[in-house]
């Protein structure tokens, strides 16, 4: 009588998921390759910049004593078991907003898997070739749960970064520490008992503390299933699976992510948008569209009288904040960002001090800052299908008007950060935890981890040896 149910689930899209981690080839392109050693550049910066953030740094106290272990906690000098520093880690990189995105899946992906796989990696002995095929599934798993899903999930209200990006972490650790395809299926199905998270969350700790437990999870998952911890086959499809649950979707959106595998690898074909401006990627493309507008025309905030935004709905509900109270807020505040933008000329790390946030010239801006949801982009629409863009319309105390319609942001995979740029945006990040001195030096070590024997070496560039607690 069990037999035809444990034939249906042994081709279920759970167990395909897992035959996939555990047996996908290792010889990915040369261009997935580059994009995800710059991936590791890029959050090694945004982990520099944000430990020294109120999150992290709590999230560092209160784990900071239940053991020791062989991963390095950034901007302290504690070594703690693999999960806790992931933990840690994964806070400070989501901190600041700085991270990238892999927008398919309306998700923070780096900040998820790169402290994940440090951390592991550390305890595990793993070398940096190991590390960076890891994140390239990692990547692959987000982005096709993310098909499978978006936007209706994410529309809900539920934080991708958390929800998805446990999932990746756990097929990330399944990969690097080399799991059979039983055991990482195991893996995925455990982590359906511990995704979660809510956008109700954003402009709080909770929102980066997001990453850090997805990151936490992926390991916890991983590990459990490697000592032999089952969990459901199907605990993806289905009645009462996590897509029914998570999106209420058709069961086939799942089954035709899952064919997709056999297509070109997610992180060459989405790619990566690394973050130009250290706040929500909702803001940047209103952000490029008014600072274009002030370089090339002049554009100064004493003359203007009003700024209209036209935005996707669903970035809208990324962005409750009219007139922020703190930092966190702030960088989910569009009104606050584009005045701030434009009464510097830019948008960078110094805008989010608390005397920066009470500038008289940008308090009176905001007021005048609105936005309104573009009705040729529904809330859900998929971003494939109807890409997200952003009008910015300046009303000048004359009476003219200026606007600008923004679809692909600068670092957005469409417009990435070069080289020298990705450098700059890294020394600028780590001259909050490290001396000028060692700068070069981290980002060589973190930009070469793909060909390091060991992650010592690259780990040490994130302890407080260098720079400030």
């Amino acid at each position: 009588m069990t037999s035809e149910p444990e034939a249906t689930s042994a081709t279920g899209a759970t167990q395909r998921l897992g035959q996939w981690v555990a047996g996908a080839p290792r010889d990915w392109s040369g261009n997935a390759l580059e994009r995800a050693g710059a991936a590791f550049v890029d959050t090694a910066a945004c982990m520099l910049a944000g430990a020294d953030d109120d999150a992290p740094r709590a999230a560092c106290e209160a784990v900071a004593g239940w053991g020791s272990g062989a991963a390095a906690v950034v901007g302290t000098p504690h070594r703690l078991p693999a999960p806790w520093a992931a933990l840690v880690n994964g806070t400070a990189a989501h901190a600041l907003d700085y991270d990238d995105i892999l927008e398919i899946s309306n998700a923070h992906v780096s900040a998820v898997l790169v402290p994940t796989l440090l951390a592991l990696g550390q305890e595990r002995g793993a070398d940096g070739a190991s590390c960076v095929d890891a994140f390239i599934v990692g990547v692959e798993v987000l982005a096709r749960l993310g098909e499978a899903l978006n936007p209706t999930h994410y529309f809900r209200g539920w934080h991708t970064t958390s929800t998805l990006g446990t999932p990746a972490a756990a097929a990330a650790c399944a990969r690097l520490l080399r799991l059979d395809a039983a055991k990482t299926t195991a893996a995925l199905g455990l982590t359906t008992s511990l995704a979660s998270g809510g956008k109700r969350q954003f402009g709080t700790m909770a929102k980066p503390l997001h990453a850090g437990l997805a990151a936490k999870n992926g390991i916890m998952a991983a590990t459990l299933a490697e000592a032999g911890v089952s969990a459901a086959a199907d605990a993806y499809e289905g009645e009462r699976g996590f897509v029914d649950l998570f999106a209420g979707v058709p069961r086939e959106r799942l089954e035709a992510a899952i064919a997709d595998f056999e297509g070109p690898p997610a992180i060459g074909r989405y790619g990566l948008w690394q973050k130009i401006y250290p706040c929500c990627g909702s803001v940047h493309r209103p952000l490029d569209a008014l600072l274009a507008m002030r370089e090339d025309g002049g554009l100064r905030p004493q003359g203007v009288d009003a700024i209209d935004v036209l935005l996707p709905e669903i970035e809208m509900h990324n962005l409750p904040y009219t007139a922020p109270a703190d930092a966190m807020q702030a960088r989910f505040s569009l009104p606050y960002l584009l005045a701030s933008a434009l009464v510097d000329g830019r948008l960078a790390l110094d805008a989010f001090t608390a005397d920066a946030l009470v500038r008289p010239g940008v308090r009176t801006l905001i007021p005048r800052i609105r936005m309104r949801p573009d009705p040729a982009r529904r809330g859900d629409a998929n971003v494939e299908e109807a890409p997200l863009r952003a009008t910015v319309t300046v009303r000048l105390a004359g009476g003219d008007e200026r606007s600008r319609t923004v679809q692909e942001p600068r670092g957005h995979p469409r417009r990435p950060l070069g080289r020298d740029a990705l450098h700059a945006k890294f020394v600028d990040c780590a001259a909050r935890a490290l001396p000028p001195a060692v700068h070069d030096a981290a980002f060589e070590a973190f930009d070469g981890l793909a060909a390091a024997r060991d992650l010592g070496g690259i780990a040490a560039h994130l302890g407080a040896s260098h720079g400030p607690s």
